[in-house]
């Protein structure tokens, strides 16, 4: 319930309190995230169809798109863009599934970028979360051993 509160930050410590080890918290984090990931793009799915604020966000954005890529500049971050979805979903703290799949939504990506950008963000933003959860485990350990 922590990991769907409150993320990550929250579903690591309560995890390691009631005696998971990191890599098991981070298997449940990583299902839960793909769970929930499905979830909100079925919903973002639904929204877009019924609101008409939401069409229309979607049509601004895709002019805006369009306008930014004449430009030489924008042009070569528009064809990296799966790039933000994947980023922000990453860092730790930073978002996670929610804001990784709004943006790719407003990026307008398609369905199998958003989900392999958000996916591979939900990987590696719990791997990283894995290893300093190992990594004050063994900081932990050392210091009740010198004690």
């Amino acid at each position: 319930m922590a990991q769907y509160t409150l993320g990550k930050k929250a579903a690591f410590p309560l995890g390691l309190i009631m005696g998971l080890n990191a890599w098991e918290i981070g298997i449940i984090v990583i299902l839960s995230d793909f769970v929930l990931m499905a979830i909100i793009n079925h919903m973002f799915d639904l929204s877009f169809e019924k609101f008409k604020w939401a069409m229309y966000l979607r049509e601004r954005s895709t002019r805006i798109q369009a306008r930014l890529s004449k430009r030489n500049w924008t042009a070569g971050l528009m064809k990296i863009g799966w790039l933000g979805p994947l980023i922000m979903t990453t860092i730790p703290f930073g978002g996670g599934v929610w804001t990784g799949i709004s943006l790719a939504r407003v990026m307008n990506l398609s369905s199998r970028q958003s989900t392999f950008a958000v996916g591979v963000g939900v990987i590696l933003g719990c791997l990283i979360f894995i290893l300093a959860a190992l990594g004050i485990l063994s900081i932990v350990e050392i210091s009740e051993a010198g004690v």
